[in-house]
């Protein structure tokens, strides 16, 4: 589940970790481990390579970890950190970046593009979820053109648009110099990627060789530059990777998507090749050390970006800034593509409606962090406020920080909140998201009210229509916003802990 925070958002409950400080939500009878010492023992390295791939999205840090990991700004800070040792640093993607292709996900693969840019990536693989976005707009990002730093990146040796090899996107290999280190890379995309990507028998303008063929033929010109290094970036299954590896000894580099969201620490080793994976999500990074003149040449760790060690770059809070202001002034959360009717066919009221009978459990939800859930947008949380970026423009954190969204799909219902100003009685996660619409509920109780009447069937099955059993909240409701990936916390304590702290008995 993406969000705001790209993969994510603070859940509703406004109880996650900061960006930089421990999560808080952990349980206390299950401490952290301490932190583990940074590339211990490495002693200048001819060139360290930052190796990344299937980020899916996730800008920001991942909340499927207890140590929230991951994220552009604690990759800039590992970055930077690499630097200040003097060591020459080139990062390479294998692909990956994105998981949907709607228009926010364009804006964040821009975003994306931006960090990875001022990271001195190198190359970027051609995946599908890249591929997705279509050949036109690729080539708009990435076209030779007014001196565009991102020129080039993107790398494919067996995908071509347009079957013209000659627009020069995706690049059939690149030769990059860091430090005195002259280092080849290259991209396939595996074979059931391409189907995905290019089905049989349907036009996307997009050819993709089989990724032998293609290999067969970079191998030459890649090799007559007599490189230090060659790498290979497969898009594909670790099967593929393998393989490849053995087929194309010449790579003493293969970085493989398609494994495990949570890689291995050792790498493969066939022949003199080393297959390496990095899992989903950014949450960990493969720094390579390459030591030519030493035995072993290569020295590899796989760094958790968790937020013991790494804080958020100032490079990347401004890229953060920058998406965020695209997503306002684009209006992506009020557009009526976002806009879908509710089941029911009801409207949402807002709590203090519902309060007007329920008065106990209205007060008491006052108290709660789902009252003020969207605040966390607005104004961050504790210790985040001074480098904090508003999030209440962005439609995958309003999901689950409002009231009368649909949180897995990040979709407004058409009676939902809107913005601030035009539905202030929707601010906050509040009872109408976990019990539905009460607009048919309120408004028969009204008329009973009113009329003094004793209730009919219709009003009965008015008020069976907002009931909600516990086992339903614990199996359903809850695991909406405090999913895997925005609440291990609350999978990690269980349901019972968190139901105790807003449980609302009174029925007046």
């Amino acid at each position: 589940m993406g969000c705001g925070w790209m993969g994510g958002s603070s859940p509703a409950n406004g109880m996650t970790a900061t960006s930089d400080q421990p999560a808080t939500t952990q349980s206390p009878s299950q401490p952290l481990p301490p932190a583990e010492p940074l590339l211990e023992g490495w002693e200048n390295p001819a060139v360290v390579l930052l190796l990344s791939g299937e980020q899916h999205g996730y800008l920001e840090p991942c909340g499927c970890s207890l140590t929230q990991s991951g994220g552009l700004a604690r990759r800039a800070t590992l970055e930077a950190m690499l630097r200040e040792r003097s060591w020459p640093v080139v990062g390479f993607d294998a692909g990956g970046l994105l998981k949907d292709s709607r228009t926010q996900d364009q804006l964040k693969f821009e975003a994306i593009l931006d960090g990875l840019k001022q990271l001195k990536y190198a190359a970027i693989a051609a995946g599908v979820s890249e591929l997705r976005l279509g050949p036109d707009y690729l080539l708009g990002q990435f076209l030779d053109a007014d001196g565009i730093p991102l020129a080039g990146m993107l790398v494919s040796a067996n995908v071509v648009f347009h079957d013209d090899p000659t627009l020069g996107v995706p690049k059939p290999f690149r030769m990059v110099t860091a430090g005195d280190v002259t280092i080849g890379v290259t991209a396939v995309l595996g074979a059931d990627a391409a189907a995905e990507v290019a089905p049989q028998g349907v036009k996307t303008n997009i050819a993709i060789k089989p990724a032998t063929e293609a290999l067969q033929e970079v191998l030459s010109p890649l090799t007559q530059a007599k490189p230090d290094l060659l790498v290979l970036l497969v898009h594909g299954t670790p099967a593929e990777a393998r393989t490849l590896a053995q087929q194309f000894p010449q790579f003493q580099i293969v970085l493989n998507t398609g494994g495990a969201e949570e890689a291995s620490h050792k790498p493969t080793k066939i022949g003199d090749s080393l297959v390496l994976e990095v899992g989903h999500k950014g949450k960990h990074i493969g720094v390579l050390g390459y030591f030519p003149q030493s035995e072993p040449k290569f020295r590899w760790e796989l760094v958790d970006l968790d937020n013991r060690r790494f804080k958020s770059d100032p490079r990347m809070v401004k890229v953060m800034r920058d998406y965020q202001q695209r997503i306002r002034d684009l209006n992506l959360a009020e557009s009526d593509d976002r806009k879908i009717r509710h089941p029911s066919g009801l409207s949402f009221v807002g709590a203090e409606k519902c309060g007007e009978c329920h008065k106990q459990s209205y007060d008491f939800w006052k108290t709660t962090g789902h009252a003020h859930a969207y605040d966390s947008l607005e104004r961050g949380r504790a210790g985040e406020e001074a480098h904090w970026v508003s999030r209440i423009y962005d439609p995958e954190c309003l999901s689950c920080h409002v009231t009368g969204w649909e949180p897995q799909q990040y979709q407004r219902f058409d009676s939902g909140f809107l913005n601030a100003q035009a539905t202030p009685h929707l601010l906050g996660n509040q009872c109408e998201n976990c019990h539905g619409p009460g607009s048919r509920h309120t408004e028969l109780e009204l008329a009973l009210k009113e009329s003094k009447a004793q209730p009919n069937q219709v009003t009965l099955d008015a008020r069976n229509e907002v009931k909600r059993s516990i086992a339903t909240a614990e199996r359903e409701i809850c695991l909406q916003c405090h999913d895997a990936e925005n609440s291990p916390a609350f999978l990690e304590q269980g349901f019972q802990y968190y139901w105790e702290q807003i449980e609302h008995p009174w029925k007046d």
